[in-house]
C-alpha cells in the first residue's frame, strides 16, 4: 500500500497528513511525499519522520507532475491519495482494501468525508454531497446497489458508522455529469492506474481529478463508501479550489466533457435531455468565470453556447448583456451582483 502526498510550501501542515497516514490501523504502508519545489522547511518536516517516509523533491510543476512522480516511486498495490492539508480516520485505508479485496471486479473506493475549518472546526459532516454538486443531478442510491455494510468490511470502524453502506456499480455515465469522488477519499488498484496512464500532465493546476476519474470510472466498477473516513480543509488561502481557480476549473471541466461526450453518447445510460442540459451547466459556468474574469469575448461565446443547449430566460441572458456593456458600467454591474450574491447567502 503506497500513500500518495503532494505538497508545496505546506511545512507548517504537513506533519498532520504523514501522521495520520502512519496510524492507520492498516499496518503495510509506505508514505511517498513528493515536495513540489517548496522554498519553506518542508524537507526537514518529512525528513524528521525518518524511513518510515519517503522525499522526493521536484522543481515546481504543479500538483498533476507531483503525484504522477509519486506514482512512479510508489511500489504499493494499492494507491491512495492524501492532499498535504488533509488527514484521514485511522480506520480508512483497513476498511477501503477491504472493500477491493472483496469485490476484485472493481478498481477504485472511495467515501464521503468531513469538513473543517482553519481552526479544526466542524464546518459539515457529510461534505461530499456539498462540495460536489453533481450529486445532486446523480442519485447514488439508484446508480450504485447496496453490498455490504461498512462494520462487515472492517472491524476497526466504529460504532457509529459500522452500519453505512457499501455500494459498487458501473458509474461511467453518471460521472459525466460532474466528479463524485474527492481525492483524497480515494484508494484505487495501482493496476488501474497504470492501465490509463495515470493524471493528464496538460491538466497542470485544476481539474486534473476529474478528468482521472472519468477514464478510471470508464474501467469498471467502483465502490462508495457512504460514510466521512477524510478530514477535508476547507477556506485556505492555497487551496487549489480557492476562488481565483474557478476559471482554470471550469475550462478544465469543459475540456474533459469535451473529450468524453461525443465519442461515448451511443453507450451512456443517461437521457439526451440531461446530456444537452450538462452542455448547457458546463458552457454556463464556464461563460460566467470568463466574465469575472474580464475575458467578455469568451464570456459572450461560452453565454451563447449555454443558451443554444438550455434556451431560457435566467441569469446567463443578463450576464450575455454584461458582455456587450462598456468596461466600466460592466465592472460596477458585476460588483453590485457579487455583492448581493453575498448578502443573499
Amino acid at each position: 500500500m503506497s500513500v500518495i502526498i503532494p505538497t508545496f510550501n505546506r511545512a507548517s501542515i504537513v506533519s498532520r497528513a504523514i501522521e495520520s497516514a502512519l496510524s492507520q490501523t492498516y499496518g503495510n504502508i509506505e508514505v511517498v511525499v513528493v515536495d513540489d519545489g517548496s522554498s519553506d522547511d518542508t524537507r526537514s518536516v518529512v525528513e524528521a519522520f525518518g524511513g518510515h517516509v519517503r522525499y522526493f523533491y521536484q522543481e515546481n510543476a504543479g500538483v498533476t507532475a507531483a503525484r504522477n512522480a509519486a506514482i512512479r516511486h510508489a511500489r504499493g498495490e494499492f494507491l491512495a491519495f492524501l492532499d498535504s492539508d488533509d488527514a484521514w480516520a485511522p480506520w480508512k485505508l483497513e476498511s477501503q482494501v477491504a472493500a477491493l479485496r472483496r469485490f476484485p471486479e472493481a478498481g477504485v473506493v472511495w467515501s464521503d468525508m468531513t469538513a473543517l475549518d482553519r481552526a479544526g472546526n466542524v464546518v459539515g459532516n457529510h461534505y461530499l454531497r456539498v462540495m460536489y454538486t453533481a450529486h445532486s443531478r446523480v442519485n447514488i442510491e439508484r446508480a450504485m446497489r447496496e453490498v455490504e455494510t461498512l462494520g462487515k468490511l472492517s472491524s476497526a470502524v466504529p460504532n457509529a458508522v459500522a452500519s453505512a453502506p457499501v455500494r459498487i456499480g458501473d458509474l461511467f455515465s453518471e460521472i459525466l455529469l460532474g466528479n463524485l469522488l474527492h481525492t483524497s477519499t480515494v484508494l484505487v488498484r495501482r493496476a488501474w492506474v497504470e492501465n490509463i496512464g495515470g493524471f493528464d500532465p496538460s491538466f497542470v493546476r485544476a481539474g486534473e481529478d476529474y478528468e482521472f476519474y472519468v477514464r478510471l470510472c470508464s474501467v469498471g466498477p467502483v465502490v462508495f463508501i457512504d460514510a466521512p473516513s477524510t478530514y477535508y480543509c476547507v477556506g485556505a488561502p492555497d487551496q487549489l479550489t480557492r476562488p481565483s481557480m474557478t476559471l482554470e476549473i471550469a475550462r478544465n471541466n469543459l475540456r474533459t466533457i469535451s473529450k468524453w461526450l461525443p465519442h461515448s453518447a451511443p453507450h451512456l445510460t443517461i437521457p439526451r435531455k440531461q446530456i444537452r442540459s450538462l452542455w448547457a451547466d458546463s458552457y454556463g459556468w464556464l461563460g460566467q468565470a470568463e466574465l469575472d474574469a474580464g475575458n467578455r469575448l469568451a464570456a459572450a461565446r461560452g453565454l451563447v453556447l449555454s443558451l443554444f443547449f438550455g434556451p431560457r430566460l435566467d441569469r446567463r441572458s443578463g450576464l450575455l448583456v454584461l458582455c456587450a456593456m462598456p468596461n466600466a458600467v460592466a465592472a460596477l454591474l458585476r460588483t453590485i451582483r457579487t455583492k448581493l450574491v453575498t448578502l443573499a447567502g
